[in-house]
Order: C-alpha cells, then structure tokens, then sequence
C-alpha cells in the first residue's frame, strides 16, 4: 500500500510540475511586456520610451546611464537625478482556430495599464570617478486572461517580475575611454492561477495558485569609447542570474478529489535570466542633430530551459522549450528644435524568442517592431521634462494545437508612456 501510494503522489506530481513550470514560462512582467523577449528597455529607465531603445547603451545623456552603460557616468562633472513613472497598456485578441475541440470563449487578454517607476542618481567622485545608483524593473512581463478562457487550463493569471537596485561606479581611463561595473539586487518576483479540469463533465474547474520571491545579484560590465568630440560607442554585458522559486501550490476545488493527497509539500522553479550584450553609437551629425544605432544579443534559449523538483518526492527534471536566442537591431535620431526643445524618435525590431510550432499558449511573444517619439524641454529651472510613446507591434501570432486547445493571438501590440524630470 505504502508503494502504490508513493507511486501515485509521485505521478501527480510529475503532472503539477509540469504544468506549475509551463506557466512559469509564460512570465510576462509587472511592468509590461517584451523587448525582444522579457527584457524591457522602456522599463530600465522612463526617458527610453522616446528611443525604442536605439542606442540606449551609448546615449549617456541623463542619470538613467548608471544602469543603461555605467562607464557613461564619466561623462557628468555635477550630480544628476531621473525620476519618472510609466505606463504599459497590452492589447492582444485570441481567436479560436477550426481545429479547436477545447471548452471555452476567445475574446482577448485582460487590459489594463500597469504602472511602474525607475529612479536614476549619478555623482562624480573626481575627474575620474563616478559613482551611482538606480532602481527599476527591466525584466519580465505580467498578463492576465478571463476566467472562461480557452486555455484557463493553462493559466488565468501570470507574473514574473525582477526588480533591481543596482549600485554601480565609473572610471575615466583616459580621455576616449572609460569603463563601469555595477551589481544588480535583484527581487524576482513569481505568482501564477490557472484552472484545474474537475473529475465530472459538470463539475466545476478547481483552483491552483503558486507564488513566491527569490533573490539574486546580476553583473553589469560596460565601456563608454569616445574616438572623437562627436562620436561615441557603448558597449554593456549583462551577466547570466538563475532565480530558484519555491511554494507549497494551492489547490482548491469542491469537484476535485484527494485534494489533501497530492503531497505536494515543495515545487522548485529554477529559471534564467539570460546574459546579455548591447553595443550603440550615438553620432552628433550638427548642433542640432544626433544619430544613434544598436544591435543586441539575449541568449534566451537557457531561458526555455527550467529546472523543476519536488522535495517531498525527490523528483527532479529540466523542462525544455524549445526557445532561440534573440537578437536586435535599432536607429534613432535626436533634433534640437529650439534652444529648450529636442524631440527624439526610434525604431528597434527584435527577433523572435519562438515560432508557430513551439510558442506555448501563455507567451504571446514573436517578433517586434518598436516604435518610439519623445521629447525634452529644459525648463528655467534647470529641469528637465522627458516625456516619451512606444508603440510595440508583434501581430498575429499562431500557437502549436495542444490539448484540443487551438488559437491565435490577433493584433498583439503593447503601448508604453513615459514622464520623467531630470535635474
């Protein structure tokens, strides 16, 4: 009896981990969506809107450098703050396909905008050091769907958030180069509700919600080349960082049998944020003209692979999707239309993370086309007001029949909207 009630914990939780671990990639974050894949850019700091992210890493123009490129903290003789907040809007419809045998409504994701802040401090130290500090929320994404959907089986509600506080610091090696590191503290941050299919066809569907914290530190190494008064090139690595997550799921449900059964005392998620590589020029053609470019690599294909045990079981194993790297490539432009006006526009297209045959159901992703404007007005005093629109379009997007379940996402695109002051 001991065996077989061992046996059957066991196979149940090889079912709850498996679908414990596809929600978890569905992480899609507090702050909004994707750049590329889940990490945001317009999130780092609230005066990217305006570029898209083109040329973040070389720009070097405000506070919001202590984390878009450290070594660009040489740049500033005085101490310089950026504050804001920004608001990311997702707009997505599901249709169901001819091949959908699966119970449930289409319709689209829930909307909402879903606000976020970031904070900027650079200090000189000397001619040669610099010192800094910034706060934000650069990785992840959170969504939601109507309870009655057609993949509730798979999630109702996600989030994977990773809040940073990063300290950071700059020096000045000689007059066309400069170098800066920085240590991320990062909070991730993992909640995830989806339905549970009851025993009796009219039954109704329980309940499984799994959430938890986990902390980590991520590297940040940069380079700020200066060949020349007008040109600069901007190189960033972010470091790989693993989030470990454990919880005790929640299961609840009047029409689910054996539920104090299950023995599902622990689930380990074991995720990655990918390490990354940035590199941007920005170029001052004139006075009153800046051009900017940048290409990215994510190495998102250790984000598809997520390690999952269970500690009361001793059940461990790596659920592999099959996702790709990313890789981005952007422009920009700044003008200075009067003294105490410039405006700035960008575009970025990302590479997909995943394609029509192996997207799950609970990442919208593909590829990107990102658009931004923006603007600065120097005020009288001294302050500057940023304010900045992306546009992020993917489209439709197929996702590979499972379960019955056949879809697409429709029209897939994210707003974001940004106000800061620098000063």
């Amino acid at each position: 009896m001991t065996n077989i009630h061992r046996d059957r914990n066991r196979h149940t939780s090889h079912r709850a981990i498996g679908a414990a671990g596809l929600l978890l990639l569905s992480s899609l974050s507090p702050n909004a969506v994707q750049a590329g894949a889940l990490y945001f850019p317009e999130m780092s700091s609230a005066s990217e809107a305006g570029y898209a992210g083109a040329g973040m890493v070389a720009r070097a123009n405000d506070a919001g450098t202590a984390f878009s490129n450290p070594a660009g903290m040489t740049r500033f003789d005085e101490p310089q703050m950026l504050a804001g907040g920004t608001g990311v809007y997702i707009d997505a419809g599901i249709r169901l396909n001819e091949g959908n045998t699966a119970d449930g409504k289409s319709g689209s994701v829930n909307k909402r905008v879903v606000p976020a802040g970031s904070f900027a401090y650079v200090r000189p130290i000397s001619d040669k050091v610099a010192v800094g500090v910034s706060a934000h929320n650069y990785f992840g994404l959170a969504i939601d769907w109507k309870d009655d959907w057609v993949g509730r089986y798979s999630s109702v509600s996600i989030a994977l958030l990773a809040p940073q506080l990063q300290p950071s610091i700059a020096y000045k090696v000689n007059d066309w180069l400069s170098v800066g590191a920085g240590a991320a503290i990062t909070m991730g941050y993992m909640k995830e509700k989806l339905r549970v299919a009851p025993v009796q066809p009219d039954g109704r569907d329980g309940k499984l919600r799994i959430s938890d914290t986990a902390w980590a530190v991520q590297g940040n190494l940069a380079m700020m080349i200066e060949p020349s008064d007008r040109t600069r090139i901007g190189i960033r690595w972010l470091s790989e960082t693993d989030l470990d997550f454990k919880d005790s799921p929640d299961l609840s449900g009047p029409d689910l049998p054996n539920l104090p059964g299950l023995g599902l005392d622990g689930i380990d998620l074991g995720i990655t944020m990918p390490q990354t590589l940035n590199i941007g020029v920005h170029h001052q053609w004139n006075d009153n003209f800046a051009l900017l470019g940048s290409v990215g690599w994510e190495e998102f294909s250790q984000f598809g692979r997520i390690q999952v045990g269970v500690d009361d079981t001793g059940v461990g194993t790596t659920l592999e999707e099959d996702f790709r790297d990313v890789w981005s490539v952007g422009f920009g432009a700044e003008y200075k239309l009067r003294p105490d006006w410039e405006l700035t526009a960008g575009f970025n297209f990302d590479s997909s993370m995943s394609s029509d045959r192996t997207r799950p159901i609970v990442i919208p992703l593909g590829k990107m086309y990102r658009y931004g404007v923006g603007f600065k007005h120097q005020r009288p005093s001294g302050r500057t007001l940023n304010g900045g629109l992306s546009w992020i379009y993917e489209g439709n997007l197929g996702i590979p029949e499972n379960n019955g379940v056949d879809v697409t996402y429709t029209n897939v695109s994210i707003w974001v909207a940004s106000l800061s002051v620098s000063f």
